[in-house]
């Protein structure tokens, strides 16, 4: 999708002569596309020039000679927040999460994209609940 810009527009654009980016106004325009800028700090003209597309950051190739990094082990011990919970939670049984249930605060759910998670506070029909990716807002009854 390509920007639309107008005469008198004010862009941020790299100047020269400044020496970093700086505001500009547009001053002519071809097909939607900006000719020329004047620099509002300087007052010089220059050529318009497209902001460059940001490139993708990949990660560092390894040598063909290199090992691989192992993946993280999973199942092994729980977690340190698993551990946590577990010992909060205290052998509280967790509900499954319906929008139809009045959930307090203090009450454990279980919530089928989330996971187990516990109501932090409750605020009219929504209720703040606290899981593993961080606190989310729910409805409740």
């Amino acid at each position: 999708m390509q920007k639309t810009y107008y005469a008198g527009q004010d862009v941020d654009a790299p100047c020269g002569r400044c020496g970093g980016e700086t505001r500009h106004q547009v001053l002519t325009i071809t097909n939607g596309v900006p000719e020329q800028l004047i620099c509002s700090n300087c007052r010089s003209v220059h050529k318009f020039r497209a902001p460059r597309p940001i490139a993708e950051v990949r990660a560092p190739r390894l040598p063909s000679s290199a090992k691989a990094p192992a993946p993280p082990r999973s199942g092994g011990s729980a977690s340190l927040y698993q551990q946590l919970l577990a010992q909060e939670q205290g052998g509280a049984a967790a509900r499954p999460y319906a929008i139809a249930v009045r959930w307090e605060e203090g009450a454990w759910m279980d919530h089928p994209s989330f996971g187990l998670g516990r109501v932090q506070r409750r605020l009219g029909r929504k209720v703040d609940v606290l899981f593993k990716d961080g606190l989310k807002t729910l409805v409740s009854a």
